[in-house]
């Protein structure tokens, strides 16, 4: 995560300490984010211990986050899918120059377009109009609006988040071992300035993150061996968030 600042260059005061996260903190707010994703928290132990490890590809197989992320991102950045002035141009089904078909096949020779498309309608990424055309409404969908989408990537979010942090404690502290890792953090933020802080962040977040999608998509296609490129491949995920807690201090 970005920030203006290392974290390990800030010293934690002694004012601090009164809004320092204990264990049962931790635990407890892991606990209750397991039960709003209608997960069992009261037997988390129990599951844990009995995991079964061939499932757990189980989130990151699933074609929502990159299918549906790799079509809109082609269609907001390939020149044959975007006008003059940046924007991506609507499209129909078929075509022999650019078409919702050939972005699908792109993205995911395996998967039905029409099928595609509706799972596509259904997260309001994109609208048909009455000719026909296809009109992509943004480069990313809202995941929260649908259940089961928000529960997978929440819990992948939760899942890589924790490998970093872990990553970053086991490993040394050089900046060539480490991975990413920034917090900006303020204590004395009067909660009437979160509203604008969201709109700025929206704003410079979203332009940050689709600047990181464009360089990692210019990096993957210079492999140009498929076989090469899955032995040394990673899946790479870069996020931003923001936490608000009305209660500390």
């Amino acid at each position: 995560m970005p920030s203006k600042a290392k974290q390990s260059d800030r010293q934690i005061s002694p004012m601090r300490q009164s809004g320092e996260v204990s264990t049962d903190d931790l635990i407890r707010e892991l606990l209750n984010l397991f039960d709003c994703l209608g997960l069992d928290p009261g037997q988390l132990v129990r599951r844990v211990s009995k995991v079964n490890r061939a499932k757990r590809n189980l989130i990151r197989n699933y074609p929502h986050a990159s299918v549906i992320g790799d079509l809109l991102t082609i269609w907001n950045q390939d020149s044959n899918y975007v006008d003059g002035s940046g924007d991506p141009m609507p499209i129909r089904m078929k075509g022999r120059v650019r078409s919702f078909k050939h972005l699908a096949q792109r993205c995911a020779p395996s998967m039905n377009e029409n099928q595609l498309l509706l799972e596509l309608k259904r997260l309001r990424a994109v609208r048909i109009d009455r000719a026909g055309f296809i009109h992509a409404l943004g480069r990313t969908i809202p995941v929260y609006e649908d259940k089961r989408l928000a529960a997978l990537h929440t819990l992948g979010t939760l899942h890589g988040f924790i490998r970093t942090l872990r990553h970053n404690l086991s490993s040394e502290t050089s900046n060539s071992n480490q991975l990413f890792h920034r917090i900006a953090w303020s204590r004395h933020l009067n909660t009437r300035d979160v509203p604008r802080l969201k709109i700025w962040l929206k704003r410079h977040g979203q332009h940050f993150l689709e600047s990181a999608d464009n360089w990692m998509i210019r990096n993957a296609r210079k492999s140009t061996s498929t076989q090469k490129r899955r032995k040394n491949s990673a899946q790479i995920s870069i996020g931003l968030y923001l936490a608000v807690d009305k209660t500390s201090g």
